[in-house]
């Protein structure tokens, strides 16, 4: 069946089609997004079991150290840096698309066609949490008088035990507020850019987050959806000390991938 979706390339000096769609459509790349994962199963489960392993381990660590705050705040971190990681499986989906097989190898070659606006875009997202977290501090000191609750918070050194019983409702609020606020500005500018430079590597990083930013303002009811769609399935993924993400990594990389075809034109 022709599917007008995967007819599609990026001229180097001019800005793709953006395309809008249906606001039921997220449904539609979940969907595809599960087709990608079973078609190649073996390479889907070692992506998320990676991506699980190494959230679980980073948090472990900073624990240890008895930086719970960090701990804590890696858990949506996962949702800033997630469209980045997921690269290799954006790599699966555009090889499927040409009913080619993949191998662990072959994933790299998402990062290799366009390394530097990839990388460009992980840096971005990476410094967008840090404004998160420094923000988050900044209005707790606000809601949060006492010296010593903040010493405890964000000093570091407690146990899990001491870290939670100092967490304050207005503490909750400050992050929450915040963190809306961040992850809010992190999917707008990534949410169609990443796949579209695995895509092309005739895109550069200004260009990426334009086509992201526009496709947010032309699809607004749709990307609403598919921003509650992805918080649900990562917060899913997340909560069971990320052994969730073994399943809904993978899934939500291949899904991003089809409603950057879908939205994305020539």
């Amino acid at each position: 069946m022709r599917r007008p979706y995967l007819e599609h390339y990026v001229s180097p000096i001019s800005m793709p089609e953006i395309r809008t769609v249906d606001p039921m459509r997220p449904w539609f790349w979940l969907s595809e997004g599960w087709r990608d994962f079973v078609a190649a199963p073996g390479l889907s489960l070692g992506y998320g079991l990676m991506a699980a392993l190494a959230f679980a381990l980073v948090s472990l660590l900073l624990g240890s150290a008895g930086s719970w705050h960090w701990a804590i705040a890696l858990m949506p971190g996962f949702l800033f840096l997630g469209p980045v990681l997921a690269v290799g499986l954006y790599e699966i989906s555009r090889r499927r698309e040409g009913e080619l097989d993949s191998t662990l190898a072959d994933t790299a070659h998402g990062w290799r066609r366009n390394i530097m606006t990839s990388l460009s875009l992980g840096i971005i997202m990476v410094l967008l949490m840090l404004a998160w977290f420094i923000a988050s501090m900044q209005l707790t000191a606000l809601f949060v008088a006492n010296a010593g609750v903040m010493a405890m918070v964000f000093g570091g050194g407690a146990d899990l035990a001491g870290f939670l019983s100092s967490i304050t409702w207005p503490m909750v609020a400050a992050v929450a507020i915040s963190g809306v606020a961040a992850l809010a500005v992190a999917f707008v500018l990534t949410v169609v850019a990443v796949p579209l430079a695995v895509d092309h590597e005739d895109i550069d990083v200004i260009t990426a987050l334009m086509v992201s930013v526009q496709a947010c303002i032309r699809n607004g009811r749709t990307m609403l959806l598919w921003a509650a769609l992805v918080t649900v399935f990562a917060g899913i993924g997340i909560l069971p000390l990320y052994l969730g993400l073994i399943v809904t990594f993978p899934l939500l990389g291949y899904a991003t991938w089809h409603a950057y075809r879908d939205i994305v034109g020539q």
